[in-house]
């Protein structure tokens, strides 16, 4: 894992306790990804960047899988993940692996279904990670993806601008947003056939400080907060989204990408 992804795991790791309901939009998605997936017998599964456990419960709530298997680098987040399908899904056989998406040492061709929401924005090789998750499916599995939209968030990034935050923060959208294109590209790069691909647009209107508090659960590693405390950037962006904020409080646009994809069968 480089340096950013380890620093990336202990921000997901501080805030993993509250990660859920600073989230909840993520979640809701999350649903409607496992929802938008055919029906079939995925008795195996595969979560890639499994954070604490959402989407594989979803997957459970609707098809019964016997065993998944979770890959995340934050020892936080598996723990949360731990806890919350051992009290939903005692029956599940659960296994859970602390490792970079394209260090994961699971087999090639073992699962019936692999799924990656509101993760793979964040890996620095996403064709390279659908790839490695590709391989993982048995011939006629199917891959399911959540991700950040490109287009969306142009109110946050602006502001991102206005306050000086640094490139990691200014340059994330160019760099990790993926479109209907792109996404379509990398599937078939992977040797799928694209089932789906399709973007969300919401307008959503935050109070500044549920948005600062969503800001930490999912970019702790970049706030470098001291413990107990706010760094001058943590401080200079709750300015920036109280002082951008009207009547309906922070508005800005957010899209998510989603995509459903099959490997062929033999």
């Amino acid at each position: 894992m480089s340096t950013s992804g380890k620093s990336a795991a202990e921000g997901f790791t501080k805030g993993a306790e509250s990660y859920d309901q600073a989230v909840r939009h993520n979640i809701s998605g999350s649903d409607r990804l496992v929802m938008s997936l055919p029906e079939g017998d995925y008795r195996t599964v595969l979560d890639v960047g499994c954070g604490t456990g959402w989407t594989s419960a979803a997957m459970v709530r609707r098809f019964s899988p016997a065993r998944i298997v979770g890959v995340d680098p934050s020892e936080g987040m598996l723990e949360q993940f731990a806890i919350k399908l051992g009290e939903e899904f005692p029956d599940v056989e659960v296994e859970l692996r602390a490792e970079d998406v394209m260090d994961m040492g699971v087999p090639d061709g073992a699962f019936d279904a692999v799924i990656c929401a509101m993760a793979l924005h964040w890996f620095a090789d996403k064709p390279g990670a659908v790839a490695r998750m590709a391989r993982a499916l048995k011939p006629g599995g199917v891959l399911a993806i959540l991700t950040a939209g490109r287009g969306g968030e142009d109110a946050w990034r602006e502001l991102l601008e206005r306050v000086d935050a640094p490139a990691a923060w200014t340059g994330w959208f160019a760099t990790n947003q993926r479109d209907v294109d792109e996404m379509d590209a990398d599937l078939r790069a992977a040797g799928l056939e694209p089932l789906d691909v399709w973007m969300e647009r919401r307008r959503r209107h935050t109070d500044p400080d549920a948005f600062m508090a969503r800001t930490r659960s999912v970019a702790a590693h970049l706030l470098e907060n001291p413990p107990g405390g706010y760094s001058d950037l943590d401080q200079r962006i709750v300015k920036g989204l109280h002082d951008a904020a009207g009547p309906e409080g922070f508005t800005y646009d957010y899209c998510k990408l989603f995509a459903v994809a099959q490997k062929p069968s033999e």
